[in-house]
């Protein structure tokens, strides 16, 4: 199941004046932290971010503080130094309790949640995702809302509880549908409803949503994606023995699949085909 790369989706928004104050310079850093957090040089993110708590700190700016914590948390996560992890994470949600920007509180209980989930400690991460959606709630905010929707369902679809997991998804889905988000989360909505129905062997009711979730990545440019979700289509189709279709698919995805490395997976489907036809 697809997982979004959650931890930095903010967007840093920075002016420069000529007299750089201690906020500029604040959000200078936190900017070169996140373009080493997308490069995957997570060591020089940790230097980074180490460095603007630093500065923070000495200078009382707030922001530096709150997400200087929560890079730091980000980056041991990603460089699997866990405990360390959990260390930075734990600071951020007790610094951002006692500020106004709620942000800060939600982006801290999100990744100790992404940590709980990767310990698949269920019940902790629920606990901090369950916070987010309330901190969005409280606030209006109706982008983080369906996202906090999509990481509840993506933890107890960890837990096999399927139908729960469709519940949340679905309720993010009619969310998204009614403002202006990132394109991505209705393409991971829409595929991640589609294996929760493949999950629960409901085959016919996976396929819309492996279709919606196809044209979504294929118009954002997720080729990977993209075909993963063609790669379900096809499985379900042969799941309901409708052989002739899945082969339908199958040809018109190969192309695709070859240029993202995929074509073994769609040989097998076609292996699978092959012998249902001929038993």
């Amino acid at each position: 199941m697809k997982i979004k790369r959650f931890l930095l989706s903010l967007i840093i928004f920075s002016t420069f004046s000529f007299a750089e104050t201690s906020k500029d310079k604040v959000d200078k850093m936190l900017l070169d932290a996140w373009k080493y957090y997308e490069q995957g040089k997570y060591y020089l993110m940790l230097g980074k971010a180490k460095q603007t708590l630093k500065y923070a700190k000495k200078h009382n700016v707030p922001k530096g503080i709150a997400e200087g914590y929560y890079y730091i948390g980000v980056a041991y996560f990603q460089l699997g130094k866990i405990n360390k992890a959990i260390e930075y994470a734990n600071k951020a949600i007790q610094y951002s309790k006692n500020q106004k920007n709620y942000r800060w509180k939600a982006y801290a209980h999100t990744l100790l949640a992404e940590i709980m989930l990767s310990l698949g400690k269920f019940d902790e991460a629920l606990k901090h995702f369950k916070k987010v959606l309330e901190i969005s709630k409280d606030n209006d905010n109706q982008r983080m809302i369906p996202v906090a929707l999509i990481d509840i369902g993506n933890v107890y679809f960890h837990k096999k509880d399927y139908e729960k997991a469709l519940k949340f998804y679905k309720e993010a889905l009619s969310k998204i549908n009614g403002i202006d988000i990132r394109k991505h989360y209705k393409a991971l909505v829409n595929y991640n409803i589609g294996i929760s129905y493949y999950k629960l062997k409901q085959y016919k009711k996976a396929i819309p949503y492996f279709e919606n979730s196809y044209e979504i990545y294929i118009n954002i440019g997720d080729k990977k994606s993209a075909v993963e979700a063609k790669y379900f289509i096809a499985k379900s189709l042969i799941k309901l023995g409708k052989f002739e279709e899945a082969k339908n698919v199958i040809k018109e995805i190969i192309p695709l699949a070859k240029k993202t490395l995929r074509y073994k997976n769609f040989k097998k489907l076609l292996k699978i085909i092959e012998e249902k036809e001929n038993s």
